[in-house]
């Protein structure tokens, strides 16, 4: 019973949520791991109350899982109890007396702004690094995930007025918007890369970052083109896709930009999931008053 409660969530996510493959993947995963924490002391997700999951997540806890995975976990069974309630599964959702806990203690890496300029910089040899620093530009210039600029195409350009379309999550559509250096090298590019997709035999490929046999760039060669220029550059911080979102985020507010601004940018569904850069910019700004007031100190 509980199982098929599982799959027809599952359905729910996929066709009315339009939520993406990896979200899908975790909740279906969230859900069988408490439906076999449940099993262990004879109890269904209808049975359960809040003493049940508090139990999960003190179980959670004992393993050391990291908080942001538990807040995750718990927005995972009160979308599933809300959904089960809306079809009159459940007649409570026991979720809804756990809050969640905001967690700032772990603050997203960030680039300085002299950290990103050393790294659009940075001297190319080839083709493939010539690809990097367009997309190390890409996703500064425009906030985007790693997976939504994987999927954008040439055709997504508009050139003209300076944006590209993109398909984040749930395949929502939304313009971001190019600074006019950034057009200038994206064009540059797209010559290059042409060129090289013709000796590949590849021309009537339309995605715009391709990799060394002139596909689509996969998912799977980012991390390690981020890891292979963090080295190269001798950094100790984390350096990923998502650290150049993180920078976008925060040098923008930093410069004073709305937060609904930032939000819309960033494709955040909630402005609670924003809020958590105005945190990084506060932290930012202490950290260079601390160290250049001279009261600061004492």
């Amino acid at each position: 019973m509980d199982i098929e409660l599982i799959r027809s969530f599952d359905d729910y996510c996929a066709n009315v949520l339009a939520l993406s493959k990896n979200t899908r993947l975790a909740y279906h995963t969230d859900l069988v791991e408490l439906l076999n924490f449940l099993i262990l002391y004879d109890n269904t997700f209808a049975s359960s109350s809040i003493y049940e999951i508090d139990g999960y997540i003190e179980h959670l806890k004992k393993l050391k899982s990291e908080e942001s995975t538990i807040n995750r976990k718990l927005t995972t069974f009160r979308t599933f109890y809300n959904w089960g309630i809306r079809h009159e599964i459940f007649k409570v959702n026991p979720v809804d007396e756990i809050s969640h806990k905001a967690n700032y203690s772990r603050l997203p890496s960030v680039l300085t702004r002299d950290e990103v300029k050393t790294l659009l910089e940075l001297e190319y040899s080839g083709f493939l690094e010539y690809r990097d620093h367009i997309l190390f530009l890409f996703l500064y210039s425009t906030g985007a995930r790693i997976s939504e600029a994987l999927s954008v195409n040439i055709t997504d350009f508009d050139f003209d007025n300076r944006r590209i379309l993109i398909k984040g999550k749930g395949n929502k559509q939304r313009f971001l918007f190019l600074p006019k250096a950034a057009v200038e090298e994206f064009k540059a590019y797209l010559k290059e890369r042409e060129a090289y997709l013709l000796k590949k035999g590849k021309s009537k490929e339309l995605a715009f970052f391709v990799g060394k046999a002139g596909n689509r760039l996969p998912f799977s060669s980012s991390h390690s083109i981020f890891d292979t220029v963090r080295k190269r550059l001798s950094w100790n911080k984390s350096f990923t896709p998502h650290t150049l979102r993180h920078s976008f985020a925060t040098h923008l507010l930093d410069n004073g930009a709305d937060i609904r601004f930032v939000q819309s940018l960033l494709g955040h569904a909630s402005i609670s999931t924003t809020q958590i850069y105005t945190h990084v910019s506060k932290a930012r700004l202490k950290k260079v008053y601390e160290s250049a007031h001279p009261h600061a100190k004492e």
